[in-house]
């Protein structure tokens, strides 16, 4: 997942390295307006506002990207938020107001269960057959046999899957896994999906989990929760 952290102020210094830590794909702006640029220019899961914004107040930011971007995940984090500040923020737009420093599994646990519910996902396991991808933790399985992905093949596997079923362009793959670095050739997204293929098949998931179309970009089968089992009678 995407996560814009605004890191303007000591209060949230670690904040981003934890986050990234904990498998986010960060980046960081130093102002509200960037904040804007940056959601505008490529997609992100969810942003992280500091308060102490130095070109606008903060709840201006909420309202705005609430109103353009009604499915961005918009958390505010803060070593101090008063009760009227939190209400405040909730009311224009926020998801969530956290308090830090707190436990980073906790905060990276917030935000992974708004961004699939978002998405439409109440549950953190989604399945498609026997493959299933958690997205809480991180993993795709085909039956009891976990498949192994490194990190980028993975992140292209959730981001498919947090789209549900939706055509996704290569430009937008690209934008997604390497937004403002150094990008290669847009050919790599094949390369993925090549590999990701081959180690499905190699398990007997198939490669048809996985499918393109020419000029238009990539897609997955729409996923499903798991299905509950009903109890012995």
């Amino acid at each position: 997942m995407r996560l814009l952290v605004t890191d303007t102020t000591w209060n949230i210094a670690g904040l981003a390295h934890a986050m990234g830590e904990e498998g986010f794909y960060i980046t960081e702006a130093a102002t509200g307006a960037e904040v804007l640029e940056y959601v505008a220019s490529a997609e992100q899961n969810a942003v992280i506002i500091d308060p102490d914004l130095p070109d606008m107040e903060a709840v201006s930011l909420i309202t705005r990207l609430r109103t353009e971007y009604p499915r961005l995940v918009i958390c505010v984090v803060s070593r101090s938020v008063t009760e009227a500040d939190r209400t405040r923020f909730m009311i224009r737009g926020a998801d969530d107001v956290i308090e830090w420093p707190c436990k980073r599994a906790e905060i990276a646990a917030r935000l992974r269960a708004y961004v699939r519910r978002t998405a439409g996902f109440a549950q953190p396991v989604l399945e498609a057959g026997d493959l299933s991808v958690d997205i809480d933790q991180r993993k795709v399985r085909f039956g009891d046999m976990p498949i192994h992905l490194t990190r980028l093949e993975y992140e292209l596997i959730e981001m498919l899957v947090l789209r549900g079923g939706a055509m996704v362009s290569r430009e937008q793959v690209m934008m997604q896994l390497y937004a403002w670095q150094d990008e290669p050739d847009a050919k790599i997204v094949d390369v993925y999906i090549c590999r990701i293929r081959a180690k499905l098949a190699a398990i007997g998931a198939g490669t048809e989990v996985i499918v393109t179309s020419f000029g238009q970009g990539v897609r997955m089968p729409v996923l499903s929760r798991p299905r509950e089992v009903p109890a012995a009678a």
